[in-house]
C-alpha cells in the first residue's frame, strides 16, 4: 500500500513538472507553480516559540541572556527592562561605575544620573521621580517604563514595539534608522538557523521518495509573514535575521527578491548652541612646564587667532586638578585678539586615567572645576589632551568627553580635543573613538605630527606629506571638515644612528627634538644644503658625527606651506601648531593661505 502511494505521488509531481517547465507558461506563473510543489513535498508545521527580549538597532538584533526574568516583569508588573548595554547610539553614551552602582547617560543635551535606589539626576540636579536599576546575573537593567515618564529619559527615544502578552518584546529607538523590507509575499521565519537550513537543503534534494518521506516530518517555523515590515539584519549570504512589526523575530530564507530599504527614524530636535568659535582656525599651543612666559618677548604672530596654554593637569584619580593658570597671560592674549582655550591632561598617565574614568564623582568635579575656571578666567574655549589610555578605556574616554560637552555647552565654551592619527598602537591611537568623538566636541585637533617618534626603531620624518594626507583623508570619512583642525609641527627629530655591535648590517638609532632655530644653527655650523624630497615635501640633510650618521628632515616655512594645501583641498578648520617658541619668525605669514 505504501508503495503504492509513493508511486502514485511521484506520477503526479513528475506530471505537473513536466508542465511547468515544458507547457507555455509564463517565468512568474512558472515559479509559483515550483514553489507550490516545494511547499507540498517540503512542508512545515507553526510550533510555539519561546519569547525573547529583543533590542534592535541598525546594525543588530541583540537577544537578551535575561529574557525570561524581562517577560516576567513586563507580564506580571508591566514594566519593560532594557540591558544598559543597548542604551549606547549615534548621539547618546552610558557608562556604569561600579564603586557607586550609578549609571550615567548622556545625549546632546543632558546628562542623566540613576543610582542602585532609582534615584535619578538631571544634569547633576536631583528630580522627584524613580528609575529602578536591576542587577541581574552580572548584567544592569533600566526601568525603560519609568525612564519614558520623565522628559529627559523621555528624550533619550528608546520605545517598545504594541506587545502582547506570550510574544516577544521588542525594543529599539524611534530616531534610529532601521533597514527593512516589506514581505509582499509569504515568508516563512524559523526559530534557528539550523531549521532554516535543513529546509533549504531538502529543497534542493532530488530525491523524489527522500522528499515524500518529508510529509511525516514537517520543518518547524514560528511563523508566516506576508505584507508585513520586517526590520533585517544580515547572517550570511543565504539568510537574514528578521523582526516584525507585529514583534515575530526570527530567520528568513534569502530569495534574491529582496529589496532592502532604510526606515528613517523620527526627526529628533537638535539644541542650537552658539559659540564664538574663529571661522578659519590658526592656533599654537604654550608649552608651560615650570612657569609662564614673559610675554613681552613675544613677537608677533600673524593670523593667529587661538592660543592654547598648557595649564591644566589631571593630579590624581579623584579628579584633583593642579593648575599654571595666569591671569597676566589671559589679559595680553586678549589684547592681542587671541582666544584662549587653556589646556587639560591627563599626565600622560594611563592608571591614574583609568581609575579617573571609571570613577563617576571624579568625573564630575573634574568638570566642575574645568567649568568654574574658565568662567574665572575668561577663557572662550577648553582643550583636552588626554593620552596614553588603555584601550579598555575607549568606551568610557568617550562618554567622559560626552559628559564635559554638555556642561560645556550649556556654558557657552569651545570644547576641542586632541588626537593622534587612526591606527597605530593600542594606548596611542586606538584608545580614540574618533568618529563618536568627532560628532561630541567642537573642533578635533588631529596631532598629525611623529610620524617617526623618538623612539622609533627607525630613523624618519616627523611630518611627511603623504602620511599626513593619507591620515587626514581617512578622518574626514568619519568626522565633518568643519569640525577637524591638522596638528602641525615646528619641530624636527636629530637622527643618529650607529652600527649595531650585535646584529650583522643594522643601526641602532637615537634621536632628539629641536626647534627651528636649533635646526638652523646645525645647518649652518656644518656647512649643510638642505636637499628638497618632492614626495615627503621635506629638506633632508645628513652629515657624520663622531660614529655616527646624523640625518634630518627639516621644517620650515616652505614645508609647513605645502602642508596647507591639504587643510585648503579637505576643506578642514584649520591649523595647529605644536609649540610656541620653536618657530622662526618666517613662518606666521604662511598662515594667510588658509581658506583665503
Amino acid at each position: 500500500m505504501k508503495k503504492t502511494v509513493l508511486a502514485f505521488f511521484s506520477l503526479i509531481i513528475i506530471l505537473v513538472m513536466i508542465a511547468s517547465v515544458f507547457l507555455a507558461i509564463d517565468v512568474e506563473t512558472n515559479l509559483k507553480v515550483r514553489r507550490k510543489i516545494n511547499t507540498v513535498l517540503n512542508p512545515v508545521e507553526i510550533v510555539k516559540a519561546e519569547p525573547s527580549a529583543i533590542n534592535i538597532n541598525l546594525l543588530q538584533a541583540n537577544i537578551d541572556p535575561n529574557s525570561t526574568w524581562i517577560i516576567n516583569e513586563k507580564n506580571t508588573l508591566q514594566n519593560s527592562y532594557m540591558n544598559i548595554a543597548n542604551l549606547s547610539t549615534e548621539w547618546i553614551t552610558s557608562l556604569m561605575d561600579a564603586s557607586s552602582k550609578t549609571l550615567s547617560i548622556v545625549d546632546d543635551k543632558h546628562q542623566i544620573e540613576i543610582d542602585a535606589e532609582g534615584t535619578v539626576k538631571v544634569d547633576q540636579q536631583v528630580i522627584e521621580h524613580k528609575v529602578p536599576l536591576q542587577n541581574i546575573n552580572e548584567e544592569w537593567y533600566i526601568n525603560l517604563t519609568a525612564l519614558n515618564q520623565f522628559e529627559e529619559g523621555a528624550a533619550l527615544g528608546f520605545v517598545e514595539q504594541l506587545y502582547t502578552e506570550g510574544e516577544n518584546l521588542v525594543i529599539l529607538n524611534k530616531f534610529e534608522d532601521h533597514n527593512t523590507i516589506l514581505s509582499n509575499e509569504e515568508r516563512m521565519i524559523f526559530d534557528s538557523q539550523e531549521n532554516l537550513n535543513q529546509y533549504s537543503q531538502n529543497k534542493f534534494d532530488i530525491g523524489f521518495l527522500f522528499k515524500l518521506n518529508n510529509l511525516f516530518s514537517k520543518t518547524p517555523i514560528i511563523g508566516i509573514e506576508k505584507n508585513k515590515l520586517l526590520y533585517v539584519f544580515p547572517t550570511d549570504s543565504k539568510s537574514l535575521y528578521v523582526v516584525g512589526e507585529d514583534n515575530l523575530a526570527g530567520y528568513m530564507e534569502i530569495t534574491g527578491s529582496e529589496n532592502i530599504v532604510a526606515q528613517k527614524g523620527e526627526q529628533r530636535l537638535q539644541m542650537e548652541i552658539e559659540k564664538d568659535a574663529p571661522e578659519h582656525i590658526v592656533m599654537t599651543w604654550e608649552a608651560v612646564y615650570s612657569y609662564n612666559p614673559d610675554t613681552a618677548k613675544i613677537g608677533p604672530m600673524g593670523k593667529l587667532n587661538v592660543i592654547s596654554p598648557t595649564w591644566y593637569e589631571l593630579s590624581d584619580a579623584s579628579g584633583k586638578v593642579a593648575s599654571k593658570a595666569s591671569k597676566d597671560y589671559v589679559s595680553w592674549a586678549k589684547s592681542n585678539n587671541y582666544q584662549v582655550w587653556a589646556l587639560a591632561s591627563n599626565s600622560f598617565d594611563k592608571d591614574l586615567t583609568h581609575a579617573f574614568l571609571n570613577d563617576l564623582n571624579a568625573r564630575k568635579h573634574f568638570i566642575n572645576v574645568m567649568i568654574e575656571e574658565a568662567r574665572i578666567y575668561g577663557y572662550e574655549g577648553i582643550n583636552i589632551d588626554f593620552e596614553n589610555v588603555y584601550l579598555e578605556d575607549r568606551d568610557a574616554l568617550t562618554h567622559f568627553i560626552h559628559e564635559l560637552s554638555v556642561y560645556m555647552n550649556n556654558a557657552g565654551i569651545i570644547l576641542s580635543m586632541d588626537v593622534t592619527v587612526m591606527g597605530g598602537s593600542d594606548t596611542w591611537s586606538k584608545c580614540y573613538d574618533h568618529e563618536k568623538l568627532g560628532k561630541i566636541v567642537d573642533f578635533l585637533i588631529i596631532m598629525s605630527y611623529d610620524e617617526h617618534w623618538a623612539s622609533s626603531p627607525i630613523s624618519g620624518p616627523v611630518s611627511s606629506y603623504d602620511w599626513v594626507k593619507h591620515h587626514l583623508e581617512q578622518i574626514v570619512e568619519i568626522v565633518s571638515p568643519e569640525k577637524v583642525v591638522m596638528g602641525i609641527p615646528l619641530y624636527t627629530r636629530v637622527w643618529r644612528e650607529f652600527p649595531s655591535s650585535e646584529i650583522a648590517n643594522q643601526y641602532t638609532t637615537k634621536s632628539s627634538a629641536i626647534g627651528m632655530e636649533a635646526q638652523n644653527a646645525l645647518i649652518e655650523k656644518y656647512n649643510l644644503v638642505p636637499l628638497w624630497d618632492d614626495t615627503d615635501k621635506l629638506y633632508y640633510v645628513t652629515f657624520f658625527e663622531e660614529n655616527a650618521q646624523v640625518k634630518m628632515w627639516i621644517e620650515n616655512a616652505q614645508t609647513i606651506d605645502a602642508k596647507l594645501d591639504i587643510v585648503n583641498d579637505l576643506n578642514l578648520r584649520g591649523a595647529a601648531m605644536w609649540r610656541r617658541g620653536f618657530e622662526t619668525q618666517d613662518i606666521w605669514d604662511v598662515f594667510t593661505k588658509i581658506n583665503p
